[in-house]
């Protein structure tokens, strides 16, 4: 193809054959412009430069009016004009673009590419410039572009625009020469290039490949295809402890090499075993696992070498991930373990009991469950803190551990409560024995931070198949058997029965009930009197009332707190019942006042509550409503096991209500834990005497002796006593006879509702029986009347 006028014409016409040039007016000029190119063409050290020179070459020496080199870009087919110049009427001015053009708008400049001919180009009649100008300077008339050749293939185009013909020439072969000398020299620079961008790749390539063979964290151990040693780094001799150079190991065999390890840090016989085998399979083998005898852990991989379907040898790469696997056992520790006595937990537990009871079911054994909790365990961190109640933990799973078989299961649930699974038991006597093996176990003194401590534990058993439960119900079940064996008063076991569970939902349906009534109002207090036993008729012989709680949510007979004592102690609704009473209770001592009747009361406060956080606020809250109380009176009773639970708290929560003119009784005394060294640690002001010892009192030496016990104890620390469940005046008399001064009971009044109590307390009169005790009180206030001291408070 040729070009004219800036359009490509097609071959054939009457323009498309090669022109003949006139004469140049030089006849010398193209010998020595070839020969000036050859020179440039030899020193050229980049193509920017070749090109620069060349096209001033031409506008110089060559006399053109404008020359320029275009390279294509095959990829983008695109043409990037690479340099140019010209006199200064071809200024930048005339250029179009030096950024890349799309090959097909070039015009004549593409042609010479695709023809791969000189091609050229003739202004006239104001014919639109082709690319690169982008106008026609006055002084170019024609432009040629001569294709120019690099590797074998047609890659640039040399431009030349003249003031006559631009293909015609003085020598004819001056501007095809200087396009050969253009192309060879473009030719050799590409060569050039391409050469030193492999070598640069081929060294990166063996600087990355040195990197990774020397990794300091990797062994690299290199066989060659007879199994001696090509290539070991440095990392695999620190890993071995070798004391060798790298460089001095190369050309050992594998057992040579074998016999320079130290024995201590080799692998056992049989992981040389499994590299013989892999070896012999040689094929690829990935997060292979290998322990040393010193105990570390290796991640091996073993890459056969294969070069055109040859063997070539095999690579091994050793990674020590000792720190990872001790790192994974931390993890799955925490994860399964119990950290303080390092048992399984209730996690893992649940996981080897599926197990377990899957294979039971299968082989139809017997499997016994059980659960247990230490008994009072809280007085144990309050005697010997936190730190010796872990020991205390410690020890007791090492002495059940003592008792168990082998297969046998002992986890920590948390807290002082384990859990254990006992396999293939012939009997439930076996399971009796086991139990009361584990049970004499714990009764053995435990020598902890210079202190002797005394424990027992409770424990609740299920036997599977008897029990068809899955493992959750095997291990609730246990739980419900644990509750039964606490409320029998501990340091015993019980097994499972299904009426526990009905007993259960009993009590569950009962909270439920009890959180009814207080959002509905369905709570009520009665009041019972507590009396002087040598006290006057009237107002003068009656101490005080206790308030006494009851559910009214049936509209028919009163229900009593025997029948949902659980859940006075609930986490949820302690607070809220003692909000309640202590707001009831208050505002019927004020109501009392306002009538003329000036009575002490008293409230039941659980443990749970009185250990709140917010005690204090609730006591100070319900004062804000009625202070007045404070001039008559107003107590606190906490049962016996309260101070048992936290024994430093409740000594501070007691001690800082006696401080705020607060009264505090022990409730119930000697059905729990409480002993008599509780009376002389805690400020109390009385105790009262559980029903139990009063009602048999007459008839039972044993229960005499131990309420005279307590009598005489209370009242050597000024302490006063008063004796609940008094039924007759006979037990009262000879209470008295005791020492005790302060009874209540069913024989003195019932309970009664609020309004009741000004009149009672008016009508009051005590027993016929009592009268001479009454009669010394009238003579023990006449005297001090006499002497004007205040009167006696009787204990």
């Amino acid at each position: 193809m040729h070009a004219t006028d800036g359009k490509l014409l097609p071959e054939g016409s009457a323009r498309a054959q090669p022109q003949r040039a006139a004469p140049m007016r030089d006849p010398g000029i193209g010998s020595s412009l070839v020969s000036a190119a050859l020179a440039l063409a030899t020193g050229a050290e980049s193509e920017a430069a070749l090109f620069a020179a060349v096209c001033r070459l031409a506008c110089g020496q060559g006399k053109c009016t404008f020359a320029a080199v275009a390279v294509l870009d095959p990829l983008r087919a695109e043409l990037h004009l690479a340099a140019h110049c010209g006199p200064a009427g071809a200024s930048d001015a005339a250029i179009a673009t030096t950024s890349g053009v799309a090959a097909a708008s070039t015009g004549f400049v593409m042609g010479a590419l695709q023809a791969g001919a000189p091609q050229q180009w003739t202004a006239a009649g104001g014919s639109q410039a082709p690319w690169p100008l982008s106008k026609v300077p006055a002084d170019v008339a024609s432009l040629g572009a001569w294709p120019l050749h690099a590797d074998g293939e047609l890659s640039a185009v040399l431009l030349l625009g003249t003031a006559a013909d631009a293909l015609a020439a003085s020598d004819a072969g001056a501007w095809p020469d200087l396009a050969s000398v253009l192309g060879l020299a473009f030719g050799r620079l590409r060569a050039q290039a391409a050469h030193a961008a492999t070598e640069h790749m081929q060294s990166l390539r063996t600087l990355q490949l040195r990197a990774a063979l020397s990794m300091p964290h990797i062994g690299v151990l290199v066989l060659s295809a007879q199994n001696t040693v090509r290539f070991v780094n440095a990392a695999f001799c620190a890993q071995f402890h070798l004391h060798d150079t790298p460089d001095s190991l190369e050309g050992l065999t594998v057992r040579e090499l074998r016999d320079r390890l130290p024995e201590g840090c080799a692998p056992a016989e049989h992981e040389w075993q499994r590299i013989a085998r892999t070896l012999a399979a040689c094929s690829a083998v990935t997060g292979d696992e290998v322990r040393m005898r010193d105990g570390r852990v290796f991640l091996r991989d073993f890459t056969p070498i294969c070069i055109d379907g040859a063997d070539q040898g095999s690579l091994w790469q050793w990674r020590d991930i000792t720190a990872q696997k001790l790192h994974e056992k931390r993890i799955e520790q925490l994860a399964f373990f119990d950290e303080v006595s390092g048992l399984p937990n209730r996690r893992r537990l649940f996981e080897l009991l599926e197990a377990a009871h899957t294979t039971a079911a299968a082989q139809q054994d017997v499997l016994a469950v059980g659960v247990l909790d230490l008994d009072r365990f809280k007085n144990v961190n309050d005697t010997v803190g936190r730190d010796g109640g872990d020991r205390v933990l410690t020890e007791t799973a090492a002495r059940i551990l003592g008792i168990l078989r082998p297969d046998d299961m002992l986890a920590r649930f948390g807290g002082d409560e384990f859990a254990l699974v006992i396999f293939g038991l012939d009997s439930k006597e076996q399971l009796d024995a086991i139990s009361r093996c584990i049970l004499q176990a714990l009764r053995a003194p435990y020598f902890v931070a210079g202190e002797q401590l005394q424990l027992s534990a409770s424990v609740g058993w299920t036997l599977f198949p008897r029990d068809d439960g899955d493992a959750e119900g095997l291990v609730r079940h246990a739980e419900l058997a644990l509750f039964s064996a606490k409320e029998e008063g501990r340091d015993c076991g019980v097994l499972y029965e299904p009426s526990m569970e009905a007993e259960q939902l009993r009590l569950r349906a009962m909270r439920e009930r009890i959180a009814r009534a207080l959002e509905t109002s369905r709570l009520q207090l009665l009041f019972q009197p507590i009396v002087y036993i040598d006290g006057l008729p009237g107002r003068n012989g009656v101490a005080g009332m206790e308030a006494l709680l009851r559910l009214d949510d049936t509209g028919k007979d009163l229900v009593e707190p025997a029948k949902f004592m659980h859940v006075l102690d609930d986490p949820q609704l302690a607070r809220p019942i003692g909000r309640f009473v202590l707001d009831a209770a208050l505002r019927q001592c004020h109501a009392w006042m306002l009538a003329g009747v000036s009575i002490p009361v008293s409230v039941n406060i659980s443990t749970r509550h009185l250990l709140h956080p917010a005690f204090f606020g609730d006591i100070e809250s319900v004062l804000e409503s009625y202070p007045d109380v404070m001039e008559v009176g107003f107590g606190i009773e906490i049962t016996e096991t309260g101070p048992s639970m936290d024994h430093t708290r409740a000594k501070a929560v007691i001690e800082e209500c006696r401080r705020r003119g607060i009264r505090v009784g022990l409730d119930d005394f000697g059905t729990g834990s409480a002993s008599l060294s509780h009376i002389q640690q805690l400020d109390i002001e009385h105790i009262k005497l559980d029903q139990s010892f009063v009602s048999d009192i007459l008839f039972d030496d044993r229960n005499m002796a131990i309420a005279a016990g307590v009598i005489t104890t209370a009242r050597m620390l000024a302490r006063t006593v008063i004796a609940e469940g008094v039924e007759t005046s006979a037990q009262g008399d000879l209470l008295a006879s005791l020492g005790c001064h302060q009874l209540q009971g069913y024989s003195i009044s019932r309970p009664m509702p609020s309004a009741a109590v000004p009149g009672w307390v008016t009508r009051w009169k005590p027993p016929a029986s009592w009268a001479h005790l009454v009669e010394e009180r009238h003579a023990l206030l006449a005297e001090h009347d006499e002497a004007g001291d205040d009167p006696p408070v009787p204990g």
